[in-house]
């Protein structure tokens, strides 16, 4: 028996050993993992927090990487979506991220139905994640025709919101113990949060009694529903909260505390912590590990080899990055006890946007310039990205309370549940705002990752791939469908920068062509051959179906959790924002009216020929620029009933004999019909009646077209002909198509009004006077000039800018200035 106690001390021993030898590899390998395979995060930043139908939403998406913020290595898609409250998808943009922010837009179509929107933007790496790390906003769209429904609603809302300021039900209050545990004989901090929006901002009181009815403690809310108690839990003891209202005193069960266990207790001084570690167990803190990460990146650990019961340690924390750090203790098992978050807030860190502007009290319709530029706290200048809105203030609710980019990325979007009205934490760098985020801390858990996910769980396979570009995708099979596994294929791009290559085939009969960066549309042909192209083509080689890939995948599951809301408190600006927006409608109506009855407008020009007419109405079909040769059948219209080939024949330096066609000097050229290549048995039945003109490409003439060295020779038909629909449709071995390429935004529209023809004559009372979604200040121009034209309203107008810096520290500027 004894050897038997013997061996099993001896295993313990040897166990401890291992765990407190190799926990902490464990622990930092896999934080190096996380880090290099690090999430996304996508922010979007609009001109407006609400719009009404017919207007255009106007945006810049910032993507960056989820630790520290600086430009994200791995996606460069980002698809950014608006939803409505049907949840059906009313619109999408695909983005290209050149840098890390880009601009978009949504216009908002007159027919829709007014209702609450949701903004959501996320890219295809995120799907791997929960939805819930998607970015999402709520945007409110009103129908301004029936302005009074929309008042009144308002108006309901904020009363059901205001109407009390004493509690008359049972306020909904959730206790939360400092490191997770209630321990017997331990002093513990118990972060308290009422939950229910309605009794938020209204102060409680109450007491902690334990089981013998004696009051142990007191406790009181501040702003937000916050506040905090203190508690010494007693063996054999259970304890509850009291709250008395109107004379009815509720109750609350407090989390029982454990006979055993571990307090991990931090006071945020700012400068540095204090973090104190108390455990009642037999052993001690004997190879208790202590350790911090901030987003991941690890930031400090303590291995305790003693058997103290508590400890104290001062942690400065000058060198950390802003943000939300996470502190976890391990028990000498390697399993996490006890867990406490805290924000850190380093001065050193701090990046202020600079903003000058060349008139204080800019009049009406006069033109503003602003300068905008970054320095950090020794007035060094900044690099970085931003974007800028300029909106009316008396129409437009605007809070510094409200999210930016900033509370994003540094408290919300790590944080469990929603955070309201971050930008309060952030307002002003006081005691009660830091003492109030600590609270917050106590009260929100992380949401990135769990310990034992990340310790003990097998990672899982990467479905949902980061996405650099947009490809072109399918697979070949025989004309009985099996599968092609030889076969060879060929993809050509006929836009303004003409593009060909050419693939095998692999073991499944698949190809796959990018990533590729185009925008708006490209014509796009996909050629197949059973075994390679050849010069003289057999038909039996091009007896291959192509079945293309759908270039993107189904939209992810939509869910309204974690959705950013805007503030809808003040219903005298929303009133006057939906009385602008009915007359910015009217206004419009009224524009289009009197467009219809403009004065007689004399233009004095000299007459263009009209084959000089001619020629310019066939270039504009032709993009590829200038021909060598054209024969255009509008000057051999008694010539409609020769053949292609008969009629090429007459092309200056065009030899034709029997079907071969060569060109002199160059070789046998390429064939096009309506810039589509075809082989030319494909058009050697065309007549002149079928054809439009014929064009001759020698030299520096071709260049536009891939493999253009023998020449080229290009067909285009008369409008309405079907010759290419009745011959070419989907031929064995090619189909053609337009390729949707990335989403280029419109550019922002404001009014030139010293530009005659800038509008200057329509009534101008926009809300959003300027929208800039993209400043990039770099080491060789730090600064960037702004210019726009004031309206025709003598208002209040905020300047909301928004960004990031190539450092990865997000920026937010709020100032406001008169229109006189």
């Amino acid at each position: 028996m004894l050897k038997k106690i013997t061996l099993g001390f001896i295993v313990c021993l040897l166990l401890s050993f291992t765990i407190t030898n190799n926990f902490s590899e464990l622990i930092q390998e896999k934080l190096n993992s996380y880090i290099d395979n690090y999430p996304e995060k996508v922010y979007v930043q609009t001109d407006k927090p609400y719009y009404s139908l017919g207007e255009d939403i106007w945006f810049s998406t910032y993507l960056v990487n989820g630790i520290n913020h600086k430009k994200s290595n791995k996606s460069r898609v980002v698809y950014v979506e608006l939803i409505n409250e049907q949840d059906s998808i009313v619109s999408k943009k695909q983005l290209y991220m050149f840098t890390p922010n880009t601009a978009g837009d949504f216009k908002i179509e007159k027919n829709w139905k007014s209702g609450k929107y949701i903004l959501r933007a996320y890219t295809n790496y995120m799907r791997n994640q929960d939805p819930d790390y998607f970015f999402k906003k709520q945007i409110p769209i009103w129908d301004v025709t029936n302005a009074d429904s929309i008042i009144t609603n308002i108006t309901k809302t904020k009363l059901n919101l205001t109407k009390n300021n004493t509690l008359k039900e049972k306020p909904d209050i959730n206790f939360y113990p400092e490191g997770g545990y209630l321990v017997n004989g331990i002093a513990s901090k118990i972060g308290i949060k009422v939950k229910d929006k309605l009794n938020r901002d209204i102060a409680i009181s109450g007491v902690i009694k334990d089981s013998d009815n004696n009051v142990v403690s007191s406790f009181k809310t501040l702003q937000f529903g916050l506040g905090i108690a203190s508690l010494i839990p007693q063996n054999g003891k259970n304890y509850t909260a009291h709250v008395t209202i109107n004379n009815t005193e509720h109750t609350y069960q407090l989390p029982k505390a454990l006979p055993e266990g571990y307090n991990l207790n931090i006071v945020n001084n700012g400068n540095h912590l204090l973090i104190g570690v108390t455990t009642n167990n037999s052993i001690g803190l004997k190879n208790a590990y202590l350790v911090a990460h901030q987003r991941g990146n690890f930031v400090f650990e303590k291995l305790e080899t003693t058997t103290v019961k508590n400890y104290v340690i001062k942690l400065n924390t000058n060198t950390l990055n802003d943000g939300v750090t996470h502190f976890t203790l391990f028990n000498n098992e390697g399993k996490p006890v006890a867990e406490r978050l805290v924000y850190i807030d380093n001065p050193e860190n701090n990046v202020h946007i600079q903003l000058t502007s060349n008139k204080k009290t800019p009049s009406t319709r006069e033109q503003l310039s602003l300068h905008v530029n970054l320095k950090d706290n020794n007035g060094n200048a900044v690099t970085g990205n931003l974007s800028m809105a300029v909106t009316d203030i008396d129409a437009i609710e605007h809070s510094t309370l409200q999210e930016n980019i900033k509370t994003y990325l540094l408290l919300n979007s790590d944080l469990r549940g929603q955070i309201d009205n971050p930008g309060y934490f952030f307002e002003n760098n006081d005691n009660k705002r830091k003492y109030l985020l600590d609270l917050v801390m106590l009260t929100h858990g992380w949401r990135r990752f769990t310990w034992n996910d990340i310790l003990y769980k097998t990672t899982k396979e990467t479905i949902f791939k980061p996405e650099r570009g947009l490809y072109i995708s399918g697979r070949i099979t025989s004309q009985k469908n099996k599968d092609i596994k030889t076969g060879t294929t060929r993809l050509t791009f006929m836009g303004a920068f003409p593009h060909q290559e050419k693939k095998r085939v692999n073991s499944a009969g698949s190809f796959k062509y990018g990533p590729f960066v185009f925008m708006d549309t490209m014509p796009t042909i996909v050629e197949a051959r059973v075994n390679d192209f050849q010069k003289e083509e057999t038909k039996a080689n091009r007896m291959v179906n192509i079945h293309l890939t759908p270039n993107y995948s189904p939209s992810p599951i939509i869910s309204r959790q974690s959705v950013l809301k805007p503030n809808l408190n003040d219903s005298t600006k929303i009133n006057n924002f939906i009385k602008q927006s009915k007359n910015i409608y009217d206004i419009n109506l009224d524009f289009i009216e009197d467009a219809r009855l403009l004065d007689e407008v004399i233009v004095t020009a000299t007459r263009k020929t009209q084959e000089e007419k001619r020629t310019e109405e066939l270039n504009e079909k032709a993009i590829y620029g200038f021909p060598t040769n054209r024969i255009d059948m509008k000057d051999y219209e008694n010539l409609e009933t020769l053949s292609f080939l008969e009629l090429v024949s007459m092309i200056p330096g065009v030899n034709v004999v029997n079907d071969s066609i060569t060109i002199r000097g160059a070789g046998s050229p390429s064939i096009y019909l309506n810039n589509i290549p075809v082989q030319i048995d494909d058009v050697n039945t065309m007549t002149g009646a079928e054809i439009e003109f014929i064009d001759v490409l020698k030299g520096a003439d071709a260049v536009f077209f891939p493999n253009s060295g023998n020449g080229v020779i290009v067909i285009h038909q008369k409008e309405g002909a079907d010759f290419l629909t009745k011959n070419i449709k989907r031929k064995p071995g090619i189909i053609d198509f337009t390729s949707k390429g990335f989403y280029t935004a419109r550019e922002f529209y404001a009014p030139n009004h010293i530009d005659p023809f800038g509008g200057n004559n329509k009534k101008d009372i926009r809300t959003t006077l300027h929208w800039e979604p993209k400043i990039q200040l770099t080491q060789e121009k730090s600064s960037k000039e702004i210019s726009f034209y004031t309206s025709d309203i003598r208002s209040n107008y905020a300047i909301k800018i928004e960004g990031v810096t190539d450092d990865g520290i997000p920026v937010y500027h709020f100032s406001t200035f008169e229109v006189d």
